[in-house]
């Protein structure tokens, strides 16, 4: 798996880096290595809070049409990775039992044709 990390505001610290790094290591053992992952994090000051954190995640895999897209927001950087890390383990498990087949499907039944005879009067 390619795993990318892209700061979008500011520059990110190399603990920082190390920490998510960790965090999204789940993916690399359930992906081919032909998925790429980006990871955008953004960091936004608001009047509220001093640091607001977005976290951006976009995963291609291989015979997937369209690619994963995650974005969540939180105060802190550590919150925002757990919740982005959430939604994407549970898009990719979703994919992976629609491949396995798990779908039921009913088996058609062919019924012989009756036909009614008309009641003499």
């Amino acid at each position: 798996m390619k795993f990318q990390i892209k700061s979008l505001s500011g520059e990110l610290e190399e603990d920082q880096k190390k920490f998510l790094r960790k965090r999204i290591l789940w993916l690399e053992k359930h992906l081919p290595e032909s998925s790429v992952l980006t990871v955008g994090v953004k960091q936004h000051i608001t009047k509220k809070s001093n640091q607001a954190y977005e976290i951006i995640l976009h995963l291609t895999l291989q015979n997937v049409k369209k690619p994963l897209y995650v974005r969540t927001f939180a105060n802190t950087l550590a919150d925002t990775i757990a919740k982005a890390e959430d939604k994407i383990q549970r898009q990719v498990v979703r994919i992976k039992e629609r491949k396995k087949g798990i779908r039921f499907k009913m088996p058609s039944i062919k019924l012989p044709k009756i036909r009614f005879r008309k009641r003499a009067k």
